[in-house]
């Protein structure tokens, strides 16, 4: 007979281990550096993503100024992002533009933020996505870069 009491916090594991989304696995591995400091890129860039990887990205704060600095792009980001610059009207919104909208807010809070809404791309298509930002420090003090993941899926 199931009692409840033993089995909720299996229940609970069981669902850490099986997290659906994307953002939330992310974040997990990023905060389990950043339990006393900001964690450098190089850290972060050395966590086992597996498969998540393909959706994550960096942007340099330091070199950022009209446009973001990617210093890191998955394969699956890349695929939708254009090559075009901002304000150039061949240009189109994509996801990871949607993605780094609240970019700054990771930064000046230092924590995480996490993003999703329904929006509509140029072109017309809607998306559901959600995103995550996370700061990252080179020094220990400043966020000098944020790390991201993103995924959207058409509606």
């Amino acid at each position: 007979m199931q009692t409840g009491i033993v089995d909720a916090p299996v229940r609970v594991a069981e669902r850490r281990l099986a997290e659906r989304r994307l953002t939330e696995r992310v974040r997990r591995k990023w905060a389990e550096l950043a339990k006393e400091q900001l964690p450098s890129l190089r850290q972060v860039e050395s966590l086992n993503l597996g498969p998540d990887r393909d959706f994550c990205f960096a942007v340099d704060l330091r070199l950022s100024d009209i446009l973001p600095y990617f210093v890191f792009m998955g394969d699956a980001l890349a695929r939708y992002s254009t090559l075009y610059p901002m304000g150039d009207p061949r240009r189109e919104k994509t996801l990871l533009d949607t993605a780094i909208s609240k970019m700054d807010e990771a930064a000046l809070a230092r924590k995480p933020v996490r993003y999703e809404a329904v929006t509509r791309l140029d072109g017309g298509r809607r998306i559901a996505f959600r995103s995550i930002l996370l700061p990252v420090s080179e020094n220990g003090a400043d966020v000098s870069h944020i790390f991201g993941a993103a995924k959207g899926k058409g509606l």
